[in-house]
C-alpha cells in the first residue's frame, strides 16, 4: 500500500512534531542527569552505640540496649571522609522516674551532608531501677584445718568496712561481706592483699560492686592456745562520803589479754578486779589492784595480773525548799503608804552539801525574799522576787516560787 500525496517534510517541520521533539529530548536528559547524580550516592549500614542523654546517675537501666543499626545516605566522597563517630544514636531519658518502664524513640543525629535512611530498632523500652550504697564489715573467714595447739594472733582488717552499690533490690540479697584466708596465707603472717566476696541469698539481676574490691588483712598463724581481749570491770564495795560521788572510774590498761579454747574464750566477757573499799576516800586516787583470774576453767590471764584503777570524784548536791517565806518591800518612794506584796510569801529552794542540807532548819538559814520598788510610783504593778542570804559560802539560791509578785498601795 502506497500513501499518496504525503509530505514527509512538511510532517517534520510542523509545530506538534517539534514539540513532541523537543518534550522526548527533555526527559532522556532528565533521566540521564538524575541517573548520573543517583550514581554517585551510596548507602551503608553499621552498628551504632545507643546512649542515654540525661539519666540520673543513681539510676540503674535494666535490659540495656547498647547499639542499633544504623543505615545512612550520602555522597561517595562524604562517606569515604565520614567520622562514624559523628552519627549519634540516642534516647532522652532526662526526668524519668525509678521503678516504671517506658518505651521511648531512638533519634539520630547525622552530619550535615549525610541523611539518615533508617534506624533499627526504632524505638527502646527502659526498665530504670533505682542504684543505692551500703557499708558492710567485712568478715574473716578462718579455715576449719587449723593445726591443734595453734591459733590465729594479730587478725586485722583495713579498712574494715567496704561500700557495695547496686540495683536496691540487689543489695538486699546481700547476706555478708568476707575473706577466706587459708592455712598457707596464714602460716606465712605478714600483710597481704586479699579479695573481697560477696554471700548472697539468690542470683543478682544486675552488676553489684565493691569498692574497694580488696583489704590488706594480717593474721598469723602461731602455736599456743587462741587468745582474745576482753574488758576490765572495776568491783568497788563501801559506802562513799554523802558529800562525794564517783565521777568516773578508768583503769590502765581496759583491756586484758586471755588465753584458752575457743568454747572456753567465748564464756569470758570480762575480767573482774579485786574488790576496793571507797568508804574512806574523799578525793580523787589512783590504786594499783589485782585482777582476779577468770571463773572459767581453762582459762587465763596473759602478761596482766593487776591494772591501775582511777576514781574521780566530784562533790554531791542536794536541795531543800524552805516555805512561807514573807516579802519584804524596798525602796518605796513614800513610806507612809501601805504596801502589800500578793502573795505575800514565797517559797525558796537552796541547794549545797548533802552533809549540811539534811541538818539545816529554818531557824539555821537567814534567807529574806524581798522586792525593789525603786523609781516605781503608780501600783498594782508586778515585779520580780529576789533573795538574800548570809550564809552563800554554804549553799546557793536555785529557785524562788513564785518568781514574780503584784504589788499595790493599799490605802
Amino acid at each position: 500500500m502506497k500513501l499518496k500525496n504525503f509530505d514527509f517534510d512538511k510532517v517534520i517541520t510542523s509545530s506538534w512534531a517539534l514539540w513532541i521533539l523537543s518534550i522526548s529530548l527533555s526527559v532522556f536528559m532528565w533521566i540521564y542527569v538524575t541517573g548520573i547524580e543517583e550514581s554517585e550516592f551510596i548507602n551503608r549500614k553499621f552498628s551504632c552505640p545507643l546512649e542515654y542523654r540525661g539519666l540520673d546517675s543513681q539510676v540503674i537501666l535494666r535490659g540495656r540496649l547498647s547499639e542499633v543499626d544504623v543505615e545512612i545516605r550520602g555522597s561517595e566522597e562524604a562517606l569515604m571522609r565520614l567520622d562514624y563517630n559523628s552519627v549519634k544514636a540516642y534516647v532522652d531519658a532526662r526526668n524519668l522516674v525509678p521503678g516504671k518502664k517506658y518505651t521511648l524513640n531512638i533519634n539520630v543525629e547525622t552530619p550535615a551532608n549525610i541523611s539518615l535512611i533508617s534506624c533499627f530498632p526504632s524505638q527502646a523500652t527502659l526498665d530504670l531501677v533505682r542504684q543505692i550504697s551500703r557499708l558492710v564489715t567485712v568478715e574473716t573467714i578462718l579455715p576449719q584445718n587449723i593445726p591443734e595447739g595453734h591459733y590465729i594472733e594479730g587478725v586485722e582488717i583495713i579498712p574494715k568496712e567496704v561500700g557495695i552499690r547496686g540495683a536496691e533490690d540487689d543489695v538486699a540479697k546481700v547476706g555478708s561481706v568476707r575473706i577466706t584466708p587459708t592455712i598457707e596465707e596464714l602460716q606465712e603472717g605478714g600483710e597481704r592483699l586479699m579479695a573481697v566476696k560477696l554471700t548472697q541469698s539468690e542470683a543478682f539481676e544486675d552488676n553489684v560492686t565493691v569498692e574497694p574490691a580488696q583489704v590488706r588483712f594480717h593474721g598469723t598463724l602461731v602455736r599456743g592456745l587462741p587468745r582474745k581481749r576482753v574488758p576490765v570491770n572495776v568491783r568497788l564495795t563501801g559506802k562513799l562520803d554523802n558529800d562525794y560521788e564517783i565521777r568516773a572510774v578508768t583503769t590502765e590498761p581496759s583491756e586484758i589479754q586471755i588465753e584458752g579454747t575457743l568454747e572456753d574464750l567465748a564464756k569470758v566477757e570480762t575480767i573482774d578486779t579485786e574488790v576496793i573499799d571507797v568508804s574512806m576516800i574523799t578525793e580523787n586516787q589512783s590504786i594499783v589492784t589485782p585482777l582476779r583470774q577468770p571463773e572459767v576453767e581453762g582459762v587465763s590471764l596473759v602478761n596482766n595480773s593487776s591494772v591501775r584503777v582511777s576514781l574521780q570524784l566530784s562533790e554531791a548536791r542536794a536541795e531543800t525548799m524552805l516555805t512561807n517565806i514573807p516579802i519584804e518591800i524596798r525602796e518605796v518612794a513614800d513610806k507612809s503608804q501601805n504596801w502589800e506584796a500578793s502573795p505575800m510569801n514565797v517559797s525558796v529552794t537552796i541547794e549545797g552539801k548533802p552533809s549540811i542540807i539534811a541538818n539545816l532548819s529554818k531557824d539555821d538559814i537567814n534567807i529574806k525574799a524581798y522586792v525593789d520598788m525603786t523609781n516605781i510610783f503608780m501600783t498594782p504593778v508586778t515585779l520580780p522576787v529576789r533573795a538574800e542570804t548570809t550564809s552563800e559560802d554554804v549553799f546557793r539560791i536555785t529557785k524562788i516560787d513564785p518568781a514574780n509578785v503584784t504589788v499595790n498601795n493599799m490605802e
